[in-house]
Protein backbone atom coordinates (compact mmCIF):
# COMPACT_ATOMS: atom_id res chain seq x y z
CA UNK A 1 0.00 0.00 0.00
CA UNK A 2 2.83 2.72 0.99
CA UNK A 3 4.84 1.76 -2.19
CA UNK A 4 0.88 2.53 -4.74
CA UNK A 5 0.51 5.72 -2.85
CA UNK A 6 3.98 6.79 -3.07
CA UNK A 7 3.47 5.91 -6.73
CA UNK A 8 0.59 8.03 -7.00
CA UNK A 9 1.91 11.22 -5.44
CA UNK A 10 5.06 10.77 -7.89
CA UNK A 11 2.46 11.00 -11.13
CA UNK A 12 0.78 14.59 -9.39
CA UNK A 13 3.95 16.28 -9.76
CA UNK A 14 4.38 16.14 -13.34
CA UNK A 15 4.22 18.84 -15.99
CA UNK A 16 3.59 19.79 -19.87
CA UNK A 17 7.18 19.27 -21.72
CA UNK A 18 8.56 20.84 -24.34
CA UNK A 19 8.23 17.60 -25.90
CA UNK A 20 4.54 17.37 -25.75
CA UNK A 21 2.52 17.89 -29.01
CA UNK A 22 -0.58 19.71 -29.86
CA UNK A 23 -1.75 16.55 -31.40
CA UNK A 24 -2.20 15.11 -28.27
CA UNK A 25 -5.05 16.31 -26.01
CA UNK A 26 -5.49 17.40 -22.71
CA UNK A 27 -6.19 14.86 -20.10
CA UNK A 28 -10.04 13.04 -21.27
CA UNK A 29 -10.99 13.34 -17.62
CA UNK A 30 -9.49 16.88 -16.56
CA UNK A 31 -10.13 18.19 -12.99
CA UNK A 32 -13.23 20.65 -13.05
CA UNK A 33 -12.88 24.43 -12.68
CA UNK A 34 -14.97 24.48 -9.34
CA UNK A 35 -13.20 22.30 -7.60
CA UNK A 36 -9.35 21.76 -9.32
CA UNK A 37 -6.60 19.01 -8.54
CA UNK A 38 -3.16 20.09 -6.97
CA UNK A 39 -0.93 20.86 -9.88
CA UNK A 40 2.46 19.79 -10.15
CA UNK A 41 5.58 21.69 -11.54
CA UNK A 42 8.32 20.53 -13.94
CA UNK A 43 10.62 18.21 -12.50
CA UNK A 44 14.10 18.88 -14.17
CA UNK A 45 15.65 21.55 -15.99
CA UNK A 46 19.41 21.46 -17.64
CA UNK A 47 21.93 22.88 -15.24
CA UNK A 48 24.02 23.80 -18.71
CA UNK A 49 25.75 27.43 -18.74
CA UNK A 50 25.54 29.59 -21.94
CA UNK A 51 28.32 29.76 -24.02
CA UNK A 52 29.16 33.04 -26.11
CA UNK A 53 28.00 31.58 -29.18
CA UNK A 54 24.43 30.92 -27.28
CA UNK A 55 24.23 34.25 -26.08
CA UNK A 56 25.35 35.72 -29.95
CA UNK A 57 22.38 33.55 -31.21
CA UNK A 58 19.96 35.14 -28.94
CA UNK A 59 21.42 38.85 -29.61
CA UNK A 60 20.89 38.76 -33.10
CA UNK A 61 16.70 38.03 -32.76
CA UNK A 62 16.70 41.55 -32.03
CA UNK A 63 18.47 42.98 -35.06
CA UNK A 64 17.42 44.93 -37.79
CA UNK A 65 13.87 45.81 -35.78
CA UNK A 66 12.31 49.43 -35.80
CA UNK A 67 13.77 51.08 -32.85
CA UNK A 68 10.36 50.98 -30.83
CA UNK A 69 10.15 47.18 -31.41
CA UNK A 70 13.32 46.60 -30.31
CA UNK A 71 13.44 48.93 -27.12
CA UNK A 72 10.68 46.24 -25.88
CA UNK A 73 13.46 43.33 -26.11
CA UNK A 74 15.96 44.00 -23.53
CA UNK A 75 18.08 40.94 -23.92
CA UNK A 76 21.44 42.20 -22.66
CA UNK A 77 22.56 39.72 -19.85
CA UNK A 78 23.83 40.58 -16.81
CA UNK A 79 26.06 38.98 -14.26
CA UNK A 80 24.81 37.74 -11.18
CA UNK A 81 27.30 36.00 -8.82
CA UNK A 82 26.59 32.30 -7.03
CA UNK A 83 24.46 33.54 -4.18
CA UNK A 84 25.78 32.47 -0.36
CA UNK A 85 23.85 32.98 2.74
CA UNK A 86 25.05 33.81 6.14
CA UNK A 87 22.42 31.71 7.75
CA UNK A 88 20.19 29.22 7.01
CA UNK A 89 16.71 30.34 5.03
CA UNK A 90 13.18 28.35 5.54
CA UNK A 91 13.73 28.10 1.30
CA UNK A 92 17.03 26.94 -0.30
CA UNK A 93 18.71 27.61 -3.65
CA UNK A 94 18.51 24.00 -5.59
CA UNK A 95 16.33 22.38 -3.78
CA UNK A 96 13.14 25.16 -4.01
CA UNK A 97 14.12 27.00 -6.51
CA UNK A 98 17.27 27.47 -8.68
CA UNK A 99 19.34 30.33 -9.06
CA UNK A 100 19.79 31.14 -12.64
CA UNK A 101 23.80 31.70 -13.85
CA UNK A 102 22.52 35.44 -15.34
CA UNK A 103 19.53 37.54 -14.10
CA UNK A 104 17.37 37.98 -17.30
CA UNK A 105 16.30 41.79 -17.83
CA UNK A 106 12.62 42.51 -17.09
CA UNK A 107 9.77 44.77 -17.22
CA UNK A 108 9.33 45.69 -13.89
CA UNK A 109 9.74 49.31 -12.58
CA UNK A 110 12.65 50.25 -10.20
CA UNK A 111 11.34 48.79 -6.75
CA UNK A 112 9.74 46.40 -8.34
CA UNK A 113 9.76 42.66 -8.24
CA UNK A 114 8.72 40.72 -11.33
CA UNK A 115 6.53 37.28 -11.29
CA UNK A 116 6.48 36.19 -14.60
CA UNK A 117 4.31 32.95 -14.79
CA UNK A 118 5.06 30.58 -17.98
CA UNK A 119 2.24 28.43 -19.15
CA UNK A 120 0.82 26.60 -22.59
CA UNK A 121 -3.21 26.60 -23.08
CA UNK A 122 -3.03 22.78 -23.85
CA UNK A 123 -1.24 22.04 -20.50
CA UNK A 124 -3.70 20.95 -18.15
CA UNK A 125 -1.27 21.49 -15.13
CA UNK A 126 -1.28 25.01 -16.35
CA UNK A 127 -5.41 24.86 -16.00
CA UNK A 128 -5.79 23.45 -12.73
CA UNK A 129 -3.22 25.77 -11.49
CA UNK A 130 -5.03 28.87 -12.52
CA UNK A 131 -7.66 29.26 -9.97
CA UNK A 132 -5.19 28.87 -6.99
CA UNK A 133 -2.84 31.78 -8.95
CA UNK A 134 -6.05 34.09 -8.89
CA UNK A 135 -6.93 33.17 -5.92
CA UNK A 136 -3.32 34.35 -5.19
CA UNK A 137 -3.47 37.55 -6.56
CA UNK A 138 -7.16 38.37 -5.28
CA UNK A 139 -5.40 37.30 -1.89
CA UNK A 140 -3.11 40.22 -2.25
CA UNK A 141 0.28 39.98 -3.58
CA UNK A 142 3.21 41.44 -1.90
CA UNK A 143 3.51 45.23 -2.35
CA UNK A 144 6.79 45.03 -4.72
CA UNK A 145 5.32 41.84 -6.37
CA UNK A 146 4.58 43.16 -10.67
CA UNK A 147 3.00 39.88 -11.95
CA UNK A 148 2.77 39.04 -15.83
CA UNK A 149 2.66 35.77 -17.87
CA UNK A 150 4.20 34.64 -20.80
CA UNK A 151 2.88 32.26 -23.53
CA UNK A 152 5.59 29.13 -23.43
CA UNK A 153 7.05 28.40 -27.50
CA UNK A 154 8.81 25.61 -26.52
CA UNK A 155 7.83 23.65 -29.82
CA UNK A 156 5.79 24.54 -33.01
CA UNK A 157 2.55 22.98 -31.42
CA UNK A 158 2.68 25.03 -29.14
CA UNK A 159 3.51 28.35 -30.85
CA UNK A 160 -0.77 28.78 -32.54
CA UNK A 161 -1.71 29.44 -29.01
CA UNK A 162 0.84 32.01 -28.02
CA UNK A 163 0.02 33.83 -31.20
CA UNK A 164 -3.76 33.56 -29.84
CA UNK A 165 -2.52 35.23 -26.19
CA UNK A 166 -0.54 38.16 -28.00
CA UNK A 167 -3.65 38.22 -30.42
CA UNK A 168 -5.71 38.30 -27.84
CA UNK A 169 -3.60 41.17 -26.12
CA UNK A 170 -3.20 43.25 -28.85
CA UNK A 171 -7.06 43.46 -29.65
CA UNK A 172 -7.59 44.72 -26.01
CA UNK A 173 -9.79 41.34 -25.00
CA UNK A 174 -7.23 39.46 -23.22
CA UNK A 175 -9.01 39.55 -19.76
CA UNK A 176 -11.37 37.91 -21.14
CA UNK A 177 -10.16 35.49 -23.57
CA UNK A 178 -7.65 34.43 -21.39
CA UNK A 179 -9.64 32.08 -18.83
CA UNK A 180 -12.01 31.40 -21.51
CA UNK A 181 -9.28 30.00 -23.45
CA UNK A 182 -8.29 27.33 -20.92
CA UNK A 183 -12.01 26.24 -20.43
CA UNK A 184 -12.47 25.86 -24.46
CA UNK A 185 -9.35 23.77 -24.23
CA UNK A 186 -9.30 21.91 -21.65
CA UNK A 187 -12.84 20.97 -20.82
CA UNK A 188 -14.92 21.53 -23.63
CA UNK A 189 -11.71 19.38 -25.95
CA UNK A 190 -11.72 21.64 -28.59
CA UNK A 191 -8.14 22.09 -29.08
CA UNK A 192 -8.12 25.42 -31.25
CA UNK A 193 -5.53 23.61 -34.01
CA UNK A 194 -5.96 25.87 -36.16
CA UNK A 195 -6.21 29.74 -37.42
CA UNK A 196 -9.43 29.02 -38.70
CA UNK A 197 -10.89 27.90 -35.46
CA UNK A 198 -8.68 30.40 -33.41
CA UNK A 199 -11.06 33.03 -35.72
CA UNK A 200 -14.41 31.37 -35.17
CA UNK A 201 -13.03 31.30 -31.26
CA UNK A 202 -12.57 35.25 -31.29
CA UNK A 203 -15.78 36.46 -33.35
CA UNK A 204 -17.60 35.33 -30.09
CA UNK A 205 -15.59 38.19 -28.36
CA UNK A 206 -17.01 41.15 -31.15
CA UNK A 207 -13.96 40.59 -33.05
CA UNK A 208 -13.99 40.26 -37.06
CA UNK A 209 -12.62 37.18 -38.93
CA UNK A 210 -10.34 40.02 -41.26
CA UNK A 211 -9.58 42.03 -37.54
CA UNK A 212 -8.47 38.43 -36.06
CA UNK A 213 -6.21 37.48 -38.98
CA UNK A 214 -4.63 40.75 -39.71
CA UNK A 215 -3.90 40.81 -35.94
CA UNK A 216 -2.67 37.26 -35.46
CA UNK A 217 -0.37 37.60 -38.52
CA UNK A 218 1.02 40.92 -37.52
CA UNK A 219 4.33 42.32 -37.12
CA UNK A 220 3.99 43.34 -33.71
CA UNK A 221 2.66 39.69 -32.62
CA UNK A 222 5.78 37.96 -34.44
CA UNK A 223 8.13 39.77 -32.57
CA UNK A 224 6.69 39.20 -29.13
CA UNK A 225 6.64 35.24 -29.99
CA UNK A 226 10.21 35.74 -30.86
CA UNK A 227 10.95 37.21 -27.63
CA UNK A 228 9.01 34.66 -25.47
CA UNK A 229 10.90 32.00 -27.02
CA UNK A 230 14.79 33.90 -26.30
CA UNK A 231 13.15 34.14 -22.62
CA UNK A 232 12.49 30.46 -22.71
CA UNK A 233 15.65 29.47 -23.47
CA UNK A 234 17.74 31.33 -21.31
CA UNK A 235 15.21 30.47 -18.08
CA UNK A 236 16.15 27.10 -19.40
CA UNK A 237 12.31 26.34 -19.11
CA UNK A 238 11.54 22.37 -20.04
CA UNK A 239 8.04 22.30 -18.87
CA UNK A 240 5.86 24.43 -17.63
CA UNK A 241 3.78 25.97 -15.81
CA UNK A 242 6.86 27.40 -14.37
CA UNK A 243 7.13 30.73 -12.45
CA UNK A 244 10.08 33.49 -13.15
CA UNK A 245 11.08 35.79 -10.18
CA UNK A 246 12.55 39.12 -11.54
CA UNK A 247 14.30 37.32 -14.15
CA UNK A 248 16.49 35.25 -11.72
CA UNK A 249 14.94 32.68 -9.91
CA UNK A 250 12.67 30.16 -11.27
CA UNK A 251 10.69 27.72 -9.32
CA UNK A 252 7.32 25.60 -9.51
CA UNK A 253 5.16 23.41 -7.45
CA UNK A 254 7.49 20.47 -7.62
CA UNK A 255 10.37 21.97 -5.96
CA UNK A 256 8.08 23.97 -3.63
CA UNK A 257 5.99 20.21 -2.71
CA UNK A 258 2.57 21.61 -3.48
CA UNK A 259 0.67 24.48 -4.81
CA UNK A 260 0.36 26.29 -1.35
CA UNK A 261 4.11 25.94 -0.99
CA UNK A 262 4.49 27.44 -4.39
CA UNK A 263 2.90 31.07 -3.39
CA UNK A 264 5.04 30.57 -0.41
CA UNK A 265 8.13 30.36 -2.40
CA UNK A 266 6.82 33.14 -4.32
CA UNK A 267 6.81 35.18 -1.65
CA UNK A 268 9.95 34.31 -0.25
CA UNK A 269 11.74 35.24 -3.42
CA UNK A 270 9.87 38.58 -3.96
CA UNK A 271 10.96 39.71 -0.62
CA UNK A 272 14.21 38.73 -0.76
CA UNK A 273 15.22 40.54 -3.95
CA UNK A 274 12.52 43.81 -2.66
CA UNK A 275 15.75 43.40 0.51
CA UNK A 276 18.32 44.21 -2.19
CA UNK A 277 16.86 47.18 -3.34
Amino acid sequence: MRTFIALCLLTCLTACSKDDQASSAPDPSPPAAEAPAVVAEQAQRPPATETPADIAEDMTETAGLPEDEAAEQPLQLANVETETESAPERFEQGRHYELLTAAQPTGAAPGEVEVLEIFWYGCPHCYTLEPHLQGWLDDGIPAAARFDRMPATLNRSWQIHARAYYTAEALGILDQVHPALFREINVNRNFLSTPEQLAEFFSAFGVSEADFTETFNSFAVQTKLRRSDSLARRYRITGVPAIVVNGKYVTGADMAGSVDGLFEVIDFLVEKETNRQ
